[in-house]
């Protein structure tokens, strides 16, 4: 039998050729327009005066007395690149009892869309490892979909809540925000990010908590092939000789990959350069 890799499963599941494939995840983004920014600024105003009580319908209907000329359609869709979502109350089942059994899982909100009309709207995380004198180093990245950046990263001996914590917090820090409210952080469903202690950060710095699917990788696929690039491209770029030279060079990576290091999805621009020339108010 003709063995059968996780690309060409993928695509032959979804019904796309890999050339397609590929393309698209190639594509650059499509950058908002003037009605998305103006119509997404109402929306923000409204959907927080009321408190987040308003839905897409709601919302579309008030801005309509207002003399602002839109559908609800339209407003569902800014809502979900907003990550506005109108607050209801949420029915006990036996499915989410027996989810917390197992610690927080969160349902996947990204979904496998990668894109994001405006920054601090989709965050994707993950730990990931490097072998170095014959031990291991462990190190975690935050992500912002917008523009590709790694707005944080943080390196430890352990793959601990410490540590990702850490990453979150300087990731905030390095965007100026006061808190990540309306900001989707999405990881797998590793046990530090099914703990209370990572729910109980959810809730104190107010970010929504996305997950993929168990086991499976290609519900984070950017973070992921980050990741691989590093791995292949950090030791030509600075060989490994000891855990001490790799905590010193990382940093130095991260400045390269997000100043220096072009992204074709970017129309070449490195992520830095492409947020400064499409720098919208989130």
């Amino acid at each position: 039998m003709r063995k059968e890799y996780p690309v060409q499963v993928l695509c032959r599941v979804l019904g796309v050729s890999r050339s397609g494939y590929y393309a698209h995840l190639k594509r650059p983004p499509k950058p908002p327009s003037d009605r998305d920014a103006r119509d997404a600024k109402a929306i923000k105003k409204l959907f927080k005066k009321k408190s987040g009580t308003y839905g897409a319908k709601r919302i579309s209907g008030v801005l309509k007395s207002q003399g602002h000329v839109i559908n609800h359609k339209r407003v569902a869709r800014l809502m979900k690149e907003l990550n506005l979502k109108s607050t209801i109350r949420a029915v006990k089942t036996k499915q989410k009892e027996k989810d917390r059994s197992a610690g927080f899982v969160y349902p996947n909100l990204l979904e496998r869309d990668f894109t994001a009309l405006f920054p601090n709207r989709k965050w994707v995380t993950d730990i990931s490892e490097l072998l170095v004198d014959g031990g291991k180093l462990y190190f975690t990245s935050v992500m912002d979909l917008y523009n590709r950046e790694i707005v944080s990263f943080t390196i430890g001996d352990s793959p601990g809540q410490s540590m990702t914590e850490e990453c979150i917090r300087a990731a905030m820090k390095s965007r100026n925000l006061p808190d990540l409210r309306d900001v989707i952080i999405h990881s797998d469903q590793g046990s530090v990010y099914r703990s209370y202690d990572h729910h109980k950060l959810s809730k104190e710095l107010k970010f929504i908590p996305s997950m993929s699917r168990k086991a499976n990788c290609w519900d984070n696929a950017v973070i992921e092939s980050f990741f691989s690039q590093l791995k292949t491209e950090f030791p030509y770029l600075y060989p490994v000789t000891s855990a001490a030279q790799v905590r010193e060079d990382l940093p130095r990576y991260i400045a390269y990959f997000n100043e220096e290091r072009s992204q074709k999805r970017l129309g070449y621009l490195t992520p830095a350069a492409f947020l400064a020339a499409n720098k919208q108010a989130s």
